[in-house]
């Protein structure tokens, strides 16, 4: 009974989250505006086994990671910023703002950025592997890449920020769950080492890109359920796009 209750708290989590969060509020140069990535940039080779361990299906495991992780990035930005988000349980208004934002996104690989300086176009969103069409003669080496963002409508930045006062955007552009099976120790007893990673880009108010990266969390096999992910794992993560998000800021 207490897992389904905390797994239902979970899934309404952003229900009892406000659409902002203020610590510095009518400072708009502190204020962020917080664009979750696309459901279908969730990219995991582990969510039938996170579902099993967790007594939940495939598709609970995806909307639960999604909002835990949105509800833990908002209250760790929310010590240096005041916080709005674009959901799809906002206002209408929210809602048809974010869905135009989507609509507006292509999405591309860049160079990880690992000293804080803006990020270089590695290939189009034409050559990402994920969309069975990458082109073998300018593979990026994968690693040392991010998902990044640009937006067909780049005026949408400007409105944006207008509308909620916001100073910066921060992008989620994908969410990943890589298993490492070449480094598996023994795999039919689950000893094997996971990978989670968050993607993500920054904006300023005039859609000039300040920043972009990917962190990363490696994990054992015992981080194999939904509360253990949401408890250890992103809160972590939350940390390290917060201390980024803060250098590109600046």
């Amino acid at each position: 009974m207490r897992t389904l209750l905390k797994i239902a708290l979970l899934f309404i989590g952003l229900e009892v989250l406000p659409s902002f969060t203020s610590v510095l509020p009518g400072d708009s140069s502190k204020t962020i505006l917080l664009i979750p990535y696309q459901p279908l940039m969730h990219i995991s080779d582990a969510d039938a086994d996170i579902a099993e361990q967790s007594k939940i299906n495939v598709r609970q495991v995806r909307v639960v990671m999604r909002n835990a992780l949105i509800e833990r990035l908002t209250f760790a930005l929310r010590d240096n910023f005041y916080v709005r988000q674009l959901t799809e349980i906002g206002t209408a208004k929210e809602k048809d703002d974010l869905r135009n934002f989507y609509d507006s996104e292509s999405f591309y690989l860049s160079s990880r950025d690992t000293s804080m300086r803006n990020t270089a176009t590695v290939s189009s969103d034409s050559e990402n592997p994920y969309f069975g069409i990458f082109k073998k003669s300018s593979s990026p080496d994968y690693a040392s890449s991010y998902m990044s963002v640009s937006l067909g409508k780049p005026i949408l930045f400007r409105e944006l920020s207008s509308e909620y006062k916001a100073g910066y955007f921060l992008v989620l552009t994908q969410f990943e769950i890589k298993t490492h099976y070449h480094e598996c120790i023994d795999i039919p007893n689950h000893v094997f080492r996971r990978e989670f990673l968050v993607h993500f880009s920054v904006f300023d108010a005039e859609g000039k890109q300040t920043g972009g990266t990917a962190v990363s969390y490696d994990a054992g096999s015992d981080m194999d359920s939904i509360n253990k992910i949401t408890g250890n794992i992103f809160p972590e993560l939350a940390v390290k796009i917060c201390r980024y998000v803060s250098a590109a800021t600046q």
